[in-house]
Formats: C-alpha cells, structure tokens, sequence
C-alpha cells in the first residue's frame, strides 16, 4: 500500500492532500513511513517557494523492500520551486566617478556567486596576462609596471587562477614581495600529478602552468581594486559589504534587489559503498540559486589526475552509491557547481528530460571520488576499485543551455570507470569544454569503461572557456566493450590546433563512428614545408588518440574528410594506426545546405518530440525579454 505526503511551503499540517505539513515535517513521516513500506512513499510538493538552508538529506534509505519506491515530485498541477536565494537591497552610491554602489550583508556572509534575476554577475578580476606581472613557479613575478597590490584592501582574499590547455588552477595568495606574488603552496600542491600516474604530457604542462609566461594564462581575482566593467562585483569579508558596479543602461537605485546563496546541495542522497542508497526518483521539482567554492575540484575537473576534490558535496543534488536512481523532468538555474552529481559508484541510473541552464560547472557528473591511483593504475584495475564503477546508465534527452561558466567543465561528463552507458537525444548548447565526454582523471587505461553509446545528441558553442585539446564529443579509456558514437549533430568546435568535433582518445579499441554530421568549424592552414605533421597539427573533424580498431564511416564535415589526426605520440607515431579504418565519409561544401541524409540526421538530433517543452523552459528562464529567446 502506497504512502503520499502532501507538502506546501508553510504548511502546518499532518501531511494530508487537505492538510499539507512542512518539508521538515516530511522527512520526519518519511522516517516513520519506511521501514514498514509496504507500496511507494509519494512526496508531493505544491505550488510555491520552498527557501532552503540545509539540504533535503536521504541517508541510509534501503528503500527497496519488495521494489518499492521513494518519489520526491510535484503534486499535480504543481510547479513547486526549491530555491537557496537571499536578497541585497538597501543600495548606496560609494564611488560617484566610477558608479560603484555598495550594500550590507549579514555579518559572516561568505559566498562565491551573485546574481541580477537571471543573469549571472562577474566577480571582480583583471584580463588575462595583465600588464606587470609575469608567471613564475611559486606564482607570479612582479615587474615594476605592476600596480602595488600589497597596498589593496584585503589581500589576504585575493587569488589567482592559471590555464593551461584543460586545466585551470585557482589558488590563493600567501603573502606578497617586492618582486613575486607568491600563492598559498598547500593549495598550489595539490594540483600536481606524479609522473608515474599520468605519463609524459600533464607534467610537461603542469611546468609550463606554473612556471611559463609564454603559453600559460593567469589573470588576479577577487579584489575591490578590481571593480572596473559593469557588471563586476567584490565580497569584502571583514566589512560584510558588497560593492557592485551596475550593468551600462540599467536602471539601478537603492532598493535594487541582487541575489546571493550560501547553499550548496538541496537533496544529498547519501549512501555508502557498503549501504547504497536505493530505489529514489526526484520528478518534477525545480532547484535554483545555489553556491559553490571556486577553489576546490570534483572529480570530473580538472580533467587529469589530482589530489583535489571538495571537502563536500556541492552539487544541486547529490547522489552517493546510488543504485536504482531517476532524476526526471526537473530544471536547474543558476547554480554555483554541479548540477547534478553521483559519486563513489552507482548502478541503473536514470537522467531523463530534464532541463539545465547557467551551470558553474558540469550539468550532470558522474565521476567518483573515492578511487586510488598508483604506478600500476595503467595496466589493470586496482583490486581496491574494482566494485567502483557505474554500471547501466541513461542520460537521454536533456537540455543544457550555459554551463561550465566559472571553469573549464563540461556540459555531461563520467568517468572511465563507466560500463553500460547510454547518452541519447540530449542537446548541449554554450558550454565550457566538452559537450559530452568520459574523462581519465584516474587513468583507467586498460579493462575499464565499455559499452558507451552517444547518438542523436546535438552540440553547438563548446569551448567557451577557451581551453585547447578536447572534442565537442569524447571518449577515453573505452577498452571493455564497444564504443558506438552516431547520428549525432555537431554545430562548431573551435579552431585550438589540437581540438577536434569527434575525440577518440587514450587507447579506445574498438569503436564505431558513423551517420555524424560536423558544421561550422573552423580549420587551420595546415603546414606547408611539413605536410604530414601540419595535418596532424591542423584543426580536425576527427581525433584518434591511442585509438585502435575503429571503423568511421558515412559522416559528413565541414572539413576534408580525408584529414583526421590518428597519431600516438607517447610512442612516436604521426601516421594512422593499421587497424583503423576512415572511409565513405562525405565532404560538405560551404554555404550549401546539407544533403538529404545528413538533414535527416541533424532533425533527429537534440530532444525528441515529447520533451520539446524543456527547452522552451529555460529558453525562456535564460532569456526571458528575448522574442527569438530558442536562438539567442
């Protein structure tokens, strides 16, 4: 016999559809309901704004007695909407010439984000590579046409963050010389990679990161110093004010509203490896407005190996050794980290119809935190990881419209200890890096992910955080099974010499890749005195990296179909490996409208018919004064 609990936001009652009790209250029956669960446990929230401060926490809910199932949703009709949003209004004008206005917060206020409705703000920074300053091992060396930012406000609150190709480093600032900014070097270690984990390449980057002005990127972060373009905005901690310089045009005045959260997670479901958490469906609900530090990483960034990960959970929701989990027809904005994130392992995982806009960082992750790495990490599972897959995973028609805005993230990511995963009609729009993509932050090179299919998913404005070296589609370590990457509809991949539409990298044996059709790319001249090695440097449709035994066939691209790049260079070889095989695939003219095949398959890509709507909701929430709002 089922269970339904009725929910409002001020709700008094005992739970019934006539008498709606509390959230808090909820849990509380939810408690008493399930040991003896004899059908589903319903939660129906209505209509409202439900103002969290502490997430919704599921732990230890063996909720699969006889099958049965835990459903948090909306209550018919409903559109119930989880929010962590605070408000600064009570504005005063401090810097008349630069129209800078400032507002208190409460007293210990600490938070990463903030917002104008639905538009995210930009914390104060410099442009990258300011003038005066140099990058060096420790930090940065000072020149004498630097400003003296020892003589800033708060320097104990300033950062720095670096890029280099996928990685982004962000750390604190130690203290301050005459000569070098010197950053926090406990948050600086751990960033660094053993040379016995990954190989050749990240250590050679991670020098080139920390100690070369010539390729690496840093830019300073965080200051009031800092406040100059519109829209920028500063937290000084010690005074509990915010100083923030309006948008050009806007109507700014002293009872603007801006909007802030200090709330990380809204459900954490939270099992162990030992005790997962299973048989629990999210369906219906909305979350927005959460935070998320900018200083930690999960585990699908930065995309190699470290030592980071968060000290917590952050994501919107959180799901640790789920088995049994759906998560559908829900919408997340204006987030500040994941969105939707499973950790440590889980089992027949759904992510279906759900709708993503103004992501910090990964829409949906599932990448696992609690793995170890070694010397021997290369060549087989560690006995110590082998029960920390995924295992029987569906991620299918998902909207994702801006993610990845404070790093280099992705829209959808898993890890290489993925089996049996399917990602299907989701549409990825404006992303970091990646639209969709398996990672190898552990280095599951041999026997690890398998069975991994993308098809009919459709990718437009990847690589918005301007890093090099990845696919609007990719996969890695995929060695267990087959990999099947098709009908998919590749809208731009920008022109990063390394970067290509399709990546097959890392010792993928055994893939298909067919019926994909690539637009809008932009190629690079490939060399002239060096043809072979100038097209392996030149922009391409296709990437196969260590791959072998991969059959690619019938696509069309934009580009010359017969320049892909198939190299392995840890081994010293430029030439295409024997075993792959590139042929039948059709060039597309530009400016000439697609051949009838390829049409077919770019209207099939992206979201099926029935969940057409999802888009349209955070089109709308994205850009709300916008009449064409589907194209802006």
């Amino acid at each position: 016999m089922s269970v339904d609990i009725y929910v409002s936001p001020d709700g008094q009652g005992d739970g019934a559809e006539v008498s709606p009790c509390h959230l808090s209250r909820a849990q509380e029956l939810l408690s008493v309901a399930r040991p003896t669960m004899s059908g589903d446990i319903n939660i129906y929230l209505m209509d409202g704004k439900y103002h969290l401060d502490q997430p919704i926490h599921l732990k230890g809910m063996r909720s699969d007695q006889n099958g049965h199932r835990i459903r948090w949703g909306a209550a018919e009709g409903a559109n119930p909407i989880l929010t962590g949003e605070k408000s600064i209004t009570g504005w005063e004008l401090h810097d008349r010439g630069m129209n800078i206005w400032k507002a208190a917060v409460p007293t210990g206020s600490n938070f990463e984000h903030l917002w104008l409705g639905e538009q995210r703000l930009n914390r104060a920074c410099s442009d990258w590579n300011p003038k005066g300053f140099s990058n060096s091992r420790r930090g940065l060396k000072i020149s004498k046409d630097a400003p003296d930012i020892s003589s800033w406000r708060n320097t104990h609150h300033i950062s720095v963050s670096k890029q280099f190709m996928w990685r982004r480093i962000p750390a604190a600032i130690d203290k301050i010389t005459s000569t070098e900014v010197q950053l926090d070097p406990v948050e600086r270690a751990t960033y660094n990679v053993p040379r016995t984990v990954l190989g050749v390449a990240d250590p050679v980057g991670y020098l080139v990161l920390n100690a070369s002005s010539r390729f690496a990127k840093y830019r300073i972060e965080n200051a009031y110093e800092l406040v100059s373009d519109p829209g920028e905005w500063y937290l000084d901690k010690t005074e509990s004010v915010v100083y923030f310089k309006p948008l050009t045009n806007s109507d700014f005045k002293k009872t603007s509203t801006l909007l802030y959260s200090e709330l990380t997670t809204f459900f954490l479901l939270d099992g162990t490896p030992s005790e997962p958490i299973c048989n629990i469906a999210i369906e219906g609900l909305r979350f927005q407005y959460s935070d998320g530090t900018r200083m930690g990483g999960t585990a699908g960034f930065p995309m190699g190996p470290s030592r980071v990960t968060t000290p917590k959970p952050e994501s919107a929701v959180q799901v640790n050794a789920g088995r049994n989990i759906l998560i559908e027809n829900n919408c997340f904005f204006h987030l500040g980290y994941d969105a939707l994130h499973f950790d440590l392992h889980g089992q027949d995982i759904k992510v279906v119809g759900n709708g993503f806009g103004d992501i910090a960082r990964s829409a949906i992750s599932l990448n696992q935190t609690n793995l170890r790495v070694s010397r021997k990490s290369k060549k087989s599972i560690l006995p110590e990881n082998r029960d920390k897959f995924f295992d029987r995973v569906e991620v299918s028609n998902n909207y994702i419209r801006v993610s990845g805005t404070d790093t280099p993230s992705q829209g959808i990511c898993f890890s290489e200890f993925a089996r049996d995963i399917k990602i299907l009609h989701n549409e990825v729009r404006h992303t970091g890096t990646y639209a969709i993509s398996n990672n190898w932050r552990y280095l599951g090179w041999r026997g690890h992910a398998g069975n991994i299919e993308y098809g009919w998913n459709k990718t437009s404005e990847v690589g918005q955080s301007g890093l090099g070296d990845f696919g609007a589609v990719y996969v890695s370590c995929a060695n267990d099974g087959f990999t099947k990457v098709h009908d998919n509809y590749i809208d731009g991949t920008p022109s990063d010499p390394l970067t290509a539409s399709i990546y097959l990298d890392v010792l993928v044996d055994g893939g298909e890749v067919f019926n994909n059709v690539v637009v809008n790319v932009a190629p690079r001249k490939p060399w002239r005195l060096f043809r072979s090695l100038g097209e392996q440097l030149g922009v391409t449709w296709l990437n196969l990296i260590m791959a072998t035994n991969v059959d690619a066939r019938n696509n069309w691209t934009c580009l010359d179909p017969s320049i892909y790049r198939d190299m392995d260079i840890a081994r010293g070889r430029y030439r295409p490996h024997r075993s792959n095989r590139v042929y039948d695939n059709v060039h597309l003219p530009q400016g000439e409208p697609l051949p009838t095949e390829a049409q077919k398959v770019a209207d099939a890509a992206g979201l099926e018919v029935a969940y057409q709507h999802v888009k349209q909701t955070v089109d709308q929430e994205l850009f709300p004064h916008s009449s064409g709002f589907s194209e802006a």
